[in-house]
């Protein structure tokens, strides 16, 4: 049970941050703080630490308004003091994760009278390498076919200019290493050539560890009691077997804020592909790299088996790529030779004997091959901090990243052939797996892909059962007012604890709800953008600041050049400038009293905070149905049919509600906003289904005019 300290000190932080910051205490927010105290006050453990009850996680649905940022800020850091235990408050987007660092927690720390440390952790691609900047400054790189994936050149004039400037900041102390604390943009090609992957990457052994900032942002982890990473961070360390960059799963407290994105973020992670001329490419890579690495700096006799039994293994892997991509040609037919893109999706991931033979072949061969090529990398390693190692201490220190990066890709490729080795057991959910077909001026290639389908059982088996306690929170997790659709997608079992906290705005008041006589049944006829063209100009008006969301980028830009013109100079398009640049364009204009259309996609769906006059009517054009030609979705969907069971009614339907209430969501921000969302989808009244999705918006007044 919670203990009486730490109830005492949860009631002491909450009403002390009230009073200093004079705000009223919320219903909700002082629910949401219950629910999450109780939930990990009831987790029980061994003398050890470790967990032994099988409930620990909070699952809190929280409405706009709740403040739950500082909910489970009050909740969880006593609590986690209390049990001696870290906390990681993960987000799904940056903005949200520079809002806690900069903004909400400070101002807990500063207001609430609780003592704790925290810190920012971020991906090691994120940091400065300072051993690949010293070797580009020094001019070691090599130029052979094996720096192909560092450009193919050395470094252009431009670059060494950067690279200067990052050396000179960084010796001085003005910049930590950080690319995020840099002040101007940096391409992606530029900070590629001096940042590292955990395959580079030698630790320890490396001669500038002592400065690295990636392993300086890491010990700053060590002391910190509240560390605040995005999804992406802790899916990467699960990957990895977990407290490889964050603190042991066992040992942590999960706090997944916009927790709604987890269960795709973990398919992202658990995904795997190949295209057939990019792993020949690859195999060249570390056939030539092999080789000159043998001429410039001998062979140890230790490796001298393995060296020379490379040859043979690439050329296996060549042979039945060769196979593969026959086989692959012949499956497509017409389109193999049709300009363009093509995918064809193997129905239920079953994919063709013949492929799947070749496949486990080349699992094979990559296993053995990679074996190799890890005993060549380990040896570098070894040697970096010796001078009597296997290699000259200058040469491992040179070779040793681009060994670690060829490594990293054959593993990756070795991931896919894997998967298509691999058959699923007819009582399992399937894996989804397809191919792709790029025929264009610039490419000519067949991928190969793979996906779980549901995260469920990898967040189950890899972060459930292993964390010490979670709580997972979003203003989306219902969908049509159950949590069936997001514990079916997490894997979170149904005997942990989930709580609706409504919003504490008086939405009926603040807002109402449109569908207007001029609404479109859609369709997909070259018509449809003029229809919705002509709906917008009936149901926009000027001197309201609008956003209208699309879900077809060429909708969307077909719709804007067909606006009457006096219309049309007030928009602007999500693809007229970055997101950032469009936002303050726009906010810029109603400052000025100018009017101010936006036209966006699902992105501006959520994630946009336009309080007050920034925003006083969304406009949605289509229902957000998900694309029917996504593989994974086409897979699942498969299956559900297989058990008998309605994919519609649990998937498109249930997904579609969740992304519109996240649309809706724009319109209210604070509890003294107005505003109307006009919805012109003709189904949301026509359907059966519609019903569903407004009884699931919050309790907006209503105007159904069709």
């Amino acid at each position: 049970m919670l203990s009486n300290e730490a109830k005492s000190t949860i009631q002491s932080a909450y009403s002390q941050i009230l009073k200093e910051k004079n705000l009223r205490p919320r219903r909700g927010q002082r629910q949401m703080i219950a629910a999450i105290a109780r939930t990990l006050g009831a987790v029980q453990q061994d003398d050890d630490g470790n967990r032994v009850s099988n409930n620990p996680i909070c699952v809190v649905e929280a409405g706009t308004g709740t403040g739950k940022t500082l909910a489970y800020l009050i909740a969880t850091i006593p609590v986690a003091e209390d049990l001696n235990k870290k906390i990681i408050v993960s987000t799904a987007t940056v903005a949200l994760q520079e809002q806690l660092v900069n903004k909400d927690i400070p101002d807990v720390a500063k207001n609430s009278g609780l003592k704790f440390r925290y810190a920012l952790a971020k991906g090691r691609g994120r940091y400065l390498c300072v051993h690949k900047l010293d070797q580009e400054m020094r001019d070691q790189r090599m130029q052979d076919a094996s720096m192909d994936m560092f450009g193919g050149a050395d470094a252009s004039a431009d670059q060494k200019t950067l690279f200067t400037h990052f050396l000179d900041e960084f010796t001085s102390g003005k910049w930590d290493g950080d690319r995020d604390n840099w002040p101007e943009q940096i391409e992606h090609q530029d900070w590629s050539m001096v940042t590292a992957t955990h395959r580079e990457c030698s630790n320890r052994r490396c001669p500038h560890f002592n400065a690295c900032p990636f392993f300086a942002a890491r010990k700053a982890l060590e002391d910190a009691d509240v560390i605040v990473a995005n999804h992406d961070l802790v899916m990467a360390d699960i990957n990895l077997g977990g407290g490889a960059v964050l603190p042991e799963p066992s040992n942590s407290i999960y706090v997944f804020d916009e927790g709604h994105h987890l269960p795709d973020k973990a398919i992202n992670h658990f995904s795997a592909q190949v295209k057939l001329h990019q792993e020949e490419n690859l195999l060249k890579q570390i056939s030539k790299a092999v080789d000159t690495l043998g001429k410039q700096s001998g062979t140890p006799v230790g490796l001298l088996q393995v060296v020379s039994a490379m040859p043979e293994r690439i050329s296996e892997i060549n042979s039945k790529l060769s196979f593969v991509n026959h086989i692959l040609l012949d499956f497509l037919g017409e389109q193999a030779d049709q300009e363009g893109y093509h995918q064809h999706r193997f129905r239920m991931g079953q994919v063709p004997d013949e492929l799947v033979e070749l496949s486990i072949e080349l699992n094979k061969t990559h296993n053995s091959l990679y074996g190799h090529l890890d005993k060549i990398v380990e040896t570098l390693k070894g040697s970096i901090s010796k001078d009597d190692g296997e290699y000259k201490q200058s040469d491992a220190e040179r070779w040793f990243p681009i060994m670690g990066l060829l490594l990293a890709r054959l593993e990756s490729a070795g991931l896919l052939w894997l998967s298509f080795a691999t058959k699923d057991f007819e009582d399992q959910v399937p894996v989804a797996r397809w191919l792709e077909r790029i025929y264009t001026d610039q490419e000519d290639d067949i991928g190969l892909y793979s996906s779980p389908i549901m995260a469920a059982e990898l967040l189950a088996k890899n972060l459930w059962s292993r964390c010490f306690a979670a709580v997972v929170t979003s203003a989306t997790l219902t969908a049509v007012g159950k949590f069936d659709r997001f514990r079916m997608k997490s894997g979170i079992a149904r005997d942990n604890h989930t709580e609706i906290i409504e919003s504490p705005f008086d939405y009926a008041n603040l807002g109402t709800v449109v569908v207007p006589k001029s609404a479109i049944e859609p369709n997909s006829t070259p018509e449809y953008a003029q229809q919705v063209a002509e709906a917008l100009a009936d149901n926009l008006v000027l001197k309201e600041s609008t956003l209208v969301l699309f879900t077809s980028r060429r909708v969307m830009n077909d719709t804007k050049a067909l606006l009457p013109a006096h219309l049309k100079k007030y928009v602007t398009t999500q693809d007229e400038y970055s997101k950032q640049e469009v936002i303050r364009l726009h906010k810029e204009k109603i400052e000025a009293g100018k009017d101010s259309i936006l036209f966006g996609l699902a992105s501006f769906s959520e994630g946009i905070d336009l309080p007050g006059e920034q925003l006083q009517h969304v406009v949605i054009v289509r229902l957000p149905f998900s694309v029917p030609n996504d593989p994974v979705d086409a897979t699942l969907a498969e299956w559900l049919e297989s058990k008998g069971r309605n994919p519609f009614m649990e998937m498109s339907v249930p997904d579609a509600s969740v992304r519109l209430i996240q649309a809706c969501g724009r319109l209210i921000r604070t509890e003294t906003d107005t505003g109307k969302i006009t919805i012109l989808d003709k189904r949301i009244v026509s359907k059966r289904y519609g019903s569903m999705l407004l009884s699931g918006l919050p309790p907006f007044s209503r105007q159904l005019n069709v």
